[in-house]
């Protein structure tokens, strides 16, 4: 996914936990510094593969 241990910290501490990056949009992941929009969609897709 592109997504190394740094970039899962990163999203982690953001967001406050892992329930929480799951709830957030592509738009709020893509304003995490080292965030791409792209990386954003991929991360997002992960959440929301029944939808």
């Amino acid at each position: 996914s592109g997504l190394g241990p740094k970039r899962r910290q990163t999203l982690l501490k953001q967001f406050g936990g892992l329930q929480e990056v799951a709830r957030a949009g592509v738009e709020d992941l893509a304003r995490v510094p080292g965030i791409s929009k792209q990386l954003a969609q991929r991360v997002y897709d992960v959440f929301h593969v029944d939808e």
